[in-house]
């Protein structure tokens, strides 16, 4: 008996059968056959580092795909893009707790700021003290120096705690401020002759700034020129300009013999003869004096007696010495409350520098993302 020939519908119906059959068995027979090379496998990805490399390195939210062309665009750069350079750390040993602290270059300008500066000051005084204090710790870390803070006392670095904790409510306002004032400066130093220069500053002048080889070495003008004395008249009407100290003779002598421990001055004459030959520089410093029969410098009496400057003038008043005080700090660098008089009177930041650290060049930064250095 003839069979009868098969219907289109059947036909079409068994080649489908067929190519499904095929595309479903035939590839996992031949990757049975051939295992494939290229197919990475869980123990070349994870678990390869030892439990203390892991623990040690910083987890990622998600591991990035891996090229299945060994060392495809490897350390490649795409045209028009700027490489972003590693997130730079201030190291800092912290007085108050004795931890050590490794903070942001970022974090850690925005916490200075808050500790040197009152954020109602304008911002181009903010910028100005931003870019020195920046550059002045930029110095100490490329001279491997240590930095020390007292997140207590709000003294160089405190944490975000401390500032929401201080500033309450208004700690999203001051926040801002810190911020818009650092990102539009960020990076930026000083240098003199190619090299971070070493930008001191302080409160308040009593008039004028003070030249750095009448305050800390009579040679320290030859590495550090810009560090002189300028004009700062604006001080003379910030709080805190003008200041007393009334001491007892017997407080006079028993800071001045703790001092000097072992080797205390003489103070047995008149209290009229302890402190004489006192030499003043030409910014209103003293410079150098007498006290019982030691020669002592200025920034010494500021110390012994607790002294806001060393621009005093000293007398004896019912039977009391008196310290009439101006300023506050120790005068060389940039007065930060005559930057904030300049910054109200319509100087912006790179005129502030310009003036209180003569002779100096504001370096830009490398051009990178924000954040890094």
């Amino acid at each position: 008996m003839r069979s009868r020939p098969l219907s289109a519908a059947k036909k079409l119906f068994l080649f489908f059968l067929f190519l499904y059959i095929y595309l479903a068995l035939v590839p996992a027979a031949v990757y049975r056959a051939f295992p494939s090379s290229w197919v990475p496998s869980p123990s070349s990805t994870e678990g390869s580092l030892p439990a203390s490399a892991a623990q040690e390195t910083a987890p990622t939210p998600s591991p990035a795909p891996a090229s299945p062309i060994p060392g495809f665009l490897e350390n490649a750069s795409i045209p028009g893009q700027t490489p972003v350079e590693p997130e730079r750390f201030f190291t800092l040993h912290d007085a108050a707790t004795g931890e050590t602290l490794q903070v942001s270059d970022q974090n850690f300008l925005e916490a200075d700021l808050a500790c040197e500066m009152d954020l109602s000051s304008p911002e181009e005084a903010l910028k100005a003290q931003a870019v020195a204090a920046y550059t002045y710790y930029c110095r100490q870390r490329e001279n491997q120096m240590q930095i020390t803070c007292d997140t207590e006392r709000w003294l160089v670095y405190v944490p975000e705690s401390s500032m929401r904790e201080r500033w309450g409510e208004d700690y999203d306002a001051y926040k801002k401020i810190l911020a818009q004032a650092v990102d539009q400066v960020f990076g930026q130093t000083l240098t003199y002759q190619g090299k971070t220069a070493l930008t001191s500053y302080f409160a308040i002048s009593p008039g004028s700034t003070e030249a750095v080889e009448n305050v800390w070495s009579p040679d320290a003008n030859r590495e550090h020129p810009y560090l002189q004395a300028v004009a700062s008249p604006g001080d003379s009407f910030s709080d805190g300009y003008l200041s007393e100290v009334s001491l007892s003779t017997e407080e006079f002598s028993e800071k001045a013999a703790a001092y000097f421990a072992g080797d205390p001055p003489d103070l047995s004459g008149p209290a009229e003869e302890w402190l004489t030959e006192l030499e003043y520089t030409p910014s209103g410093m003293v410079k150098s004096a007498m006290l019982g029969g030691k020669a002592v410098t200025g920034s010494q009496l500021r110390t012994i007696f607790e002294l806001r400057s060393a621009c005093f003038q000293c007398g004896i008043t019912e039977g009391r010495f008196l310290f009439t005080v101006r300023g506050w700090g120790h005068g060389v660098g940039m007065s930060q409350a005559g930057a904030v008089f300049m910054a109200k009177r319509g100087a912006n930041y790179q005129e502030i520098l310009s003036h209180y650290y003569p002779g100096t060049q504001l370096a830009q930064p490398p051009a990178t993302s924000p954040g890094n250095a």
